[in-house]
């Protein structure tokens, strides 16, 4: 186990926000108390759920709440409420400058906005929303606790798929959102990294569709190693002769390095976080986060 640096001490604000999709008020409210019982003390932005569409509220409520949480002094770091679909409306007006290195926490979604944040200060958790808590099981929300409050990390199990060894900082998150970033200013660029991937229901055509476009972009150039979290219900047509394995496989193979897969990051009840940056190790079918 690692060791690793306290990113929320005690008793310290943590604004959430809800950037993204339309939230279940019940739901949220148990992922609050939940939060609350590991130990943090977690304060709802006013107003933050203003329905509109899909949405948690009209682009200029969501970014100017998020945009106020970034920033705001008096806050040591920054939730979000749910994930979905919402943060590619509005990272192009998000103002970077002033932005720490206060954590911000959340998945999905949130995969562009640390794509956007990426060369602030920011700290960026790839873990939980608030609204997924009440669906994560114990097992990850004893992590996510370690990781925030700085106790020792275990290391994450996987099945390697290609054989072999990578350090570098971890990168990434949901397939989807790193191709809807691609040819915007916030495209990522993963070479070096051990980049992690994971997704949650689309067909293997279309994972196959955005991992050709991850490669076609470059981001894939010169990546160090994969980690493969889960892809929940990403299924092939019954009777197929393959699975989502092979489809992933033709583009993360020719890479010619490690891939380690079945990692339990995701959209699952397992849900492991990560920081964005740090050091991940591809080490004996082990993430060392």
């Amino acid at each position: 186990m690692r060791t690793t640096p306290v990113l929320v001490p005690a008793g310290a604000p943590i604004a959430v926000v809800a950037p993204s999709g339309a939230h279940n008020v019940a739901r949220f409210e148990a992922g609050l108390d939940i939060a609350r019982g590991l130990g943090f003390e977690l304060r709802p932005t006013p107003g933050l759920l203003q329905p509109h569409r899909y949405l948690a509220a009209p682009d200029e409520v969501r970014l100017a709440h998020l945009q106020a949480a970034l920033t705001d002094p008096d806050v040591a770091a920054v939730w979000a409420a749910r994930g979905g679909y919402g943060l590619t409306r509005i990272i192009d007006d998000l103002d970077t400058r002033g932005i720490d290195h206060r954590p911000v926490i959340g998945f999905s979604d949130l995969t562009a906005l640390f794509c956007a944040v990426r060369g602030t200060e920011a700290t960026c958790v790839h873990g939980p929303v608030v609204h997924s808590l009440p669906q994560t099981d114990e097992a990850s929300l004893d992590h996510l606790a370690r990781l925030l409050t700085g106790r020792a990390l275990a290391p994450l199990a996987g099945t390697p798929w290609v054989d072999g060894d990578a350090a570098g900082p971890m990168v990434g998150g949901n397939l989807c959102l790193l191709a809807a970033t691609c040819g915007t200013r916030h495209q990522l660029d993963a070479a070096g990294t051990v980049l992690v991937l994971e997704e949650i229901g689309e067909p293997a055509y279309k994972v196959d569709r955005m991992l050709q476009q991850l490669v076609s972009a470059g981001v894939l150039r010169g990546v160090a190693g994969v980690a493969l979290g889960e892809f929940t219900d990403c299924r092939v047509p019954e009777g197929s002769d393959y699975a989502v394995r092979e489809v992933l496989l033709d583009h993360l193979e020719p890479l010619g390095v490690p891939v380690l897969a079945g990692l339990p990051i995701g959209h699952g009840s397992a849900n492991h976080a990560f920081v964005w940056g740090r050091l991940g190790r591809i080490q004996a079918g082990r993430l060392h986060l």
